[in-house]
């Protein structure tokens, strides 16, 4: 679910590795999510994290039919999975010592917002598309997505993408706050340069 490496200067990359769903983040994913972010917390050799997603897109977000609408999983599995979600999303993420860099291409949907407002700087290559699509399914988005969005952009930015579900494109987000930089090379490679930059510079007096 997760393809993690460990870079020489101190640098953790994390891509999303579910291709076949986009990066959707079902049940393992979210655990896995959860997981990783526990174990990284308390290194003091990794002072920076990298998300991307693996096969074209950073990750469509969170997998409605996994957690809910047709889901075979077992009660007990759901309320787990529901409670890593929650505190990876509210609480981890947002309580890391290290500092968090994302690239993202293909689609950002959903549930993989809140990592873009946890995040340090957000590289997009140009040809991506982000937004918030559950109304187009019948669903309200999640209370942390929204205040995750609304906490990057403005009330107007934040309606519009919660009640008309549309997706916009990489500049259009640059503008309303929720990527940093948009590129027209990998985005991957200008995250890392920017994670490398942060590890390798001088710490200034206090």
């Amino acid at each position: 679910m997760l393809k993690i490496e460990d870079l020489s200067d101190g640098v953790r990359v994390i891509g999303l590795d579910r291709a076949a769903k986009r990066n959707a983040i079902g049940v393992e994913l979210t655990m896995a999510l959860e997981q990783v972010l526990l174990d990284t917390r308390y290194r003091t050799d990794i002072r920076a994290l990298v998300f991307h997603g693996i096969g074209g897109h950073f990750s469509a977000g969170m997998d409605l039919k996994d957690f809910f609408d047709s889901s075979t999983r077992p009660a007990d599995v759901l309320r787990r999975a529901r409670a890593a979600t929650e505190n990876w999303r509210c609480h981890l993420l947002r309580q890391m010592p290290q500092r968090l860099f994302t690239a993202v291409e293909g689609y950002c949907l959903g549930g993989a917002l809140p990592i873009l407002q946890c995040s340090h700087a957000v590289t997009a290559h140009r040809a991506s598309q982000l937004g918030m699509p559950e109304i187009n399914f019948g669903f309200v988005p999640g209370g942390q997505i929204v205040k995750s969005v609304g906490m990057m952009s403005s009330h107007r930015a934040l309606s519009y993408l919660a009640l008309t579900g549309r997706l916009i494109d990489a500049e259009q987000a640059r503008q309303w706050g929720l990527v940093t930089t948009v590129v027209d090379a990998a985005p991957l490679d200008h995250a890392l340069e920017q994670a490398r930059a942060w590890v390798t510079a001088p710490v200034s007096p206090q």
